[in-house]
Parts: C-alpha cells; structure tokens; sequence
C-alpha cells in the first residue's frame, strides 16, 4: 500500500479540494480522507503488518495526471532540440500523464507512416503520448490531408500549429471533415496581410524603431472568420496562441452561444506584447488582456 500524506488536494471529477491523505492499493485509490480520519481508517481496515509506505507531501499539490493539449517533442526531424523520450520525461516530472504533440516535425505528420513512428515511439515513454496530424500536405496551405485515415490510425486532432490558413474554402472543408470526425481542428490565426513586418506588436514601440509590426486586426480577423466558419459547419474548433483581449472576448461569447470553442496558450506576438514603451520592450509581460 502507498500512503500520500498531507498534501493539498485537487480533483476535477469530485470537486474536492482541500489538504488530504491518499491511499492507493493495488494502483487503484482506495481512500481519500482527511489526515486524522486516514488514521483512524488504517487502524480499523488495514490488517496488522501490513506494509504501508509513506509518502509526505505536504508541500506538494496531489491531483489526477494532468494534461498538456500543445506539446513540441520536435521529433521527429529535430531531436537536437528534444525527443520524444525526453519530453515525455520532462513531462512526467511535471506531473503531466497526457500529452498532444504538434505536427510540425520533419518528416510533417500528414501521412500515417510518420504518425506510427510519433504513437510507436510514444508507447515507450510510460506516459500517454498523443499527436495531431497536419491540416494541409506538407503544412504548405495548399492541400488538404487524408483526415479520416489519420483519424483512423490515432491521430488526436489536426492543426497547421504556426502556420495560418489564409484560403477560406480550404478551412471550411476542413472544418467540415474533422466535424464529421467529432475532433479538434486548431488554427494559428495572424493574417498576413495586415502584417508590415512580424516579431513585435504594432504600438509606440513598433513606431519608435520603425519596424511595422503586427496589428491586433490580424488575428481578430481570422478569429472572426474561423468562429463564424464552425457555427455553419459544426467543428470542434481550439484558438492557438490567442494574444488580443478582443479575441479572447470573441472565444468567451461563441462558447456562451454554445459552440465548441476553445483557446490554448495565450502568447504574445513579439518581445513587446502591448507595444508600449519603447525602451523597455516590455519583453518580460505575459499578454495585454
């Protein structure tokens, strides 16, 4: 038996909260209790003798696995940066039991073979390890991959992750065969042609150095398109690295209608996210909410 002692508590499924004990008996929780009541509880049920080992943790937070939706393992095609076994790796010293990779590995994971290789490989980890496959062949925009046949073979969802779609009717299509599958199709949405010059927001700072930068417009826009675009067509749709309050409002109202939306990693554009003081870039903010 193992006892996790003291440690604050945080279960979805129960919504229990608070600073508890944990017994596990054969890999399955047995009890959940307060730390006097646990005791109480070894004494009347655990047979004399038996081996209980002891776990403090109370400094720790003790929570089912958690899970990580957008997850580079850069693998394969760039494992000088990291591999799948050593994500993983990072990732269960994290406390994350599930992860979903992106599919902008080279080889691109658009064509089942390189998908065996990602859930193959993932099987070895002692996590579980899920990926995307790519919208488009190649990550090119131009052609769209054999949605059900990843589905088919495990592929989690679909997304392009960086890079975005800029043809209408493509992401409508897309939109449509993910929505007949019941998965997430996720979409980095900056369009480019509101763009003079990418890596820093637009804002005083943009002007100071003369370099352009990124109006907020340019992902609202997409936003706007993609959420009007899977109300008609039913998608389960996620917003990667949404930066814009007027998107992340945008995301709140079409879930409040009901709508299968979601948003992932709020990130900003560039090493100044609010566009503001050109001195500083305020490079260490985290978002301009």
């Amino acid at each position: 038996m193992l006892l996790i002692e003291q440690g604050y508590l945080i279960d979805p499924k129960t919504k229990t909260e608070g600073r508890m004990d944990v017994l596990i008996c054969k890999d399955r929780v047995r009890k959940i209790a307060e730390h006097e009541q646990m005791q109480d509880y070894l004494k009347a049920y655990v047979p004399d003798g038996e081996r209980v080992e002891r776990i403090n943790a109370s400094e720790c937070i003790v929570a089912p696995g958690l899970v990580d939706v957008h997850v580079h393992f850069r693998d394969p095609g760039f494992t000088y940066k990291e591999d799948i076994v050593s994500g993983a790796q990072a990732a269960a010293a994290g406390g994350f039991t599930t992860v979903v990779l992106m599919a902008n590995t080279k080889p691109v994971v658009d064509n089942i073979e390189t998908l065996h290789y990602v859930l193959e490989k993932g099987k070895q980890t002692g996590i579980r390890v899920e990926t995307c496959a790519a919208v488009t062949v190649g990550l090119q925009g131009q052609e769209t991959v054999d949605f059900e046949g990843l589905r088919s073979e495990g592929a989690a969802g679909f997304t392009d992750d960086g890079i975005p779609l800029m043809e209408e009717s493509l992401v409508r299509e897309a939109m449509e065969r993910t929505a007949a599958l019941q998965v997430p199709i996720s979409f980095h949405e900056e369009d480019k042609s509101y763009i003079t010059n990418n890596g820093i927001n637009e804002g005083k700072a943009s002007a100071y150095y003369g370099i352009g930068g990124s109006p907020r417009e340019a992902e609202i826009s997409l936003v706007e398109r993609d959420l009007k675009l899977a109300l008609e067509t039913g998608a389960i749709i996620n917003i990667q690295h949404i930066s814009s309050k007027e998107a992340v409002e945008l995301v709140r109202q079409a879930k409040k209608e009901g709508r299968r939306t979601g948003f992932g990693r709020k990130q900003p554009r560039g090493t100044d996210p609010c566009g503001s003081d050109p001195a500083s870039y305020c490079a260490d903010r985290g978002g301009c909410y």
